[in-house]
């Protein structure tokens, strides 16, 4: 018993120090890796999903106990003493009487139409439907995981463009001013000038707010401390998408049909639609076992002692049972019960059929929505790319006609805000392919959360 309990406490102790040991401590470098471990031991969905899963196990093994028999042990003792008197009152010698019995029974179901199998089939698919649940719920932890981090990183490069943007408009500002101090430009540009670092502290305050949201929703989903301050930085994760990568996609997701098959095989969604119409399959023989006789045997062996003297146990040996039994029901009537019974069962495998029906077509349009979206991120990230270099040159271009004179302040401004807006739709395109990557994986169940 001490060294059960001991173990027990060994195996606690050791959950909490790998469950510490994942928790990074305020301050810290947050990988994406290591966001993901964090979600797969805090996040309550998934915590939700083991405990689901332990149940089920539970209901397997007592789903073994149906063909075990019950084996009861009984002992009782009692004892009396008394005074009993003549009705001339002559006192009767006192009783003293002690008695005890002991007995251990067993009864056992030979045949119960079946019930027990297929119970025992019923808590085996649903265990399994638990566990293929439990696979789907950390899949879409790791790609919300992913989802999250993407954005802060996301909008801390946003953030970045926008400080950036707002130290070259405020050096600017201060250039026009003195053109204008010197008579090389009018107030107008000067007034155009400060117009522009107005906007530009505007969207600085904006991408500021929304990298802070964005960590905050990281941090939230990870069920880490929100007034805690991390730090988001995984230098694994690129920031250019080269053609490589996209060949490699184009290549990979060309056969829709065998993609199809692939997903239909290894999504444990749809492999725990299909426990659950087995479960509900099993539930229709145990629904109809209450129209099959139920055989069960029995046996007991007891001793029991009854004594005036003061050791109750002196003729326990002299009385010895021993009993057994067979018996054999028949159900006739049951008040339509059992008719009740197979019928909601009849109804529950049919609905689990519709439902296994439903989560393959819905298998099937996730992954083709899924080919589609990386299919549109890769346009718009070639698309974002070739903007990018236009915008670049142009804004060098107007830089240039602007220092020598040939160009206006106005001119220079929309070819600065074009490039921006151009970075901007880069920085967006490469994190949409890398969500719609992660997607893919989710839609063919693929992503890995070891």
């Amino acid at each position: 018993m001490k060294n059960a309990v001991l173990l027990t406490f060994l195996i606690l102790a050791g959950t909490g120090f790998l469950l510490a040991q994942n928790v990074p401590e305020p301050g810290q470098t947050l990988t994406l890796s290591g966001a993901i471990d964090v979600a797969l031991d805090l996040n309550f969905t998934v915590r939700q999903a083991q405990n689901n899963l332990e149940q089920s196990q539970a209901g397997v093994l007592s789903a073994y106990g149906n063909f075990l028999p019950n084996v009861n042990l009984n002992s009782s003792w009692s004892g009396s003493q008394g005074e009993s008197f003549l009705p001339n009152g002559t006192r009767l010698p006192s009783t003293n009487v002690r008695s005890f019995s002991s007995s251990i029974s067993a009864n056992m179901t030979l045949f119960d139409g079946f019930s027990n199998t297929s119970t025992l089939s019923q808590a085996t698919s649903t265990a399994v439907a638990s566990e293929h649940t439990l696979s789907r719920t950390r899949q879409m932890v790791v790609n919300q995981t992913r989802r999250l981090y993407y954005d802060v990183l996301r909008t801390e490069k946003l953030l970045r463009v926008a400080e950036a943007t707002l130290e070259y408009s405020s050096q600017q500002l201060d250039r026009v001013k003195e053109t204008a101090r010197l008579g090389s430009a009018s107030l107008v540009n000067v007034y155009q000038q400060q117009s522009q670092v107005g906007q530009d502290e505007v969207r600085l305050a904006q991408a500021q707010n929304e990298y802070e949201l964005a960590k905050a929703n990281l941090i939230a989903y990870l069920a880490l401390d929100v007034t805690a301050d991390y730090v988001i930085g995984d230098p694994s994760i690129p920031e250019e998408i080269d053609e490589s990568e996209f060949a490699r996609a184009r290549e990979e997701t060309r056969n829709f049909r065998q993609l199809a098959q692939g997903a239909l095989a290894t999504r444990p969604d749809y492999l725990s639609s299909r426990e659950s119409f087995g479960a509900a399959d099993a539930g229709v023989t145990i629904a109809r076992s209450g129209y099959l006789p139920r055989i069960t045997a029995g046996a007991s062996y007891s001793l029991s002692g009854n004594s005036r003297l003061v050791n109750e146990f002196d003729d326990f040996k002299n009385n010895k049972n021993l009993n057994w039994s067979f018996s054999v029901s028949f159900p006739i009537f049951s008040g339509f019960r059992t008719n009740e019974a197979s019928e909601r069962a009849l109804v529950a495998r049919k609905n689990a059929e519709e439902s296994h029906r439903d989560r393959e077509r819905t298998v099937l349009v996730e992954l083709q929505n899924a080919i589609l979206s990386l299919q549109a991120a890769e346009k718009s990230y070639d698309a974002a790319v070739k903007s990018l270099q236009y915008q670049d040159q142009n804004l060098k271009v107007n830089q240039e006609k602007y220092n020598v004179g040939a160009g206006t302040l106005l001119d220079l401004l929309f070819a600065r805000n074009n490039y921006n807006s151009a970075l901007t739709t880069k920085i967006n395109a490469v994190y949409q392919y890398l969500n719609a990557k992660s997607q893919l994986q989710l839609a063919l169940g693929t992503i890995q959360y070891h």
